[in-house]
């Protein structure tokens, strides 16, 4: 099931992140200000187009905004979002296999 008030609590974190404001996101959409905040609410779904179109605005990949991270790991995840943005593809594997490495210890130490 999709849960749009995460969804929406995701997209206010990283507009706020990235000092945009609703008035400003909805201009540059083409919507109403009201409506934002309806998605930022989760009182209104957003297709996956229109969290494509916020996701580029916002300069962020838009699985940060879908995926279910559920775990504390929101204010985590904007800030290694926020270093990691310029990386290439090869730096951002090498971090994926160090995490998984440092993962694997800290199971095998449990």
């Amino acid at each position: 099931m999709i849960d749009y008030k995460r969804i929406g609590r995701r997209i206010a974190y990283y507009r706020k992140n990235a000092a945009v404001t609703q008035s400003a996101l909805s201009e540059q959409l083409g919507v109403t200000e009201s409506y934002i905040s309806q998605i930022e609410r989760g009182s209104a779904k957003v297709s996956l187009n229109r969290l494509g179109q916020i996701a580029e605005l916002l300069r962020i990949d838009a699985a940060l905004l879908i995926s279910d991270c559920g775990t504390g790991m929101e204010g985590v995840e904007p800030e290694l979002a926020r270093i990691i943005k310029g990386w290439s593809e090869e730096q951002r594997t090498l971090l994926t296999e160090l995490v998984r490495c440092a993962d694997i210890q800290i199971k095998a130490q449990k």
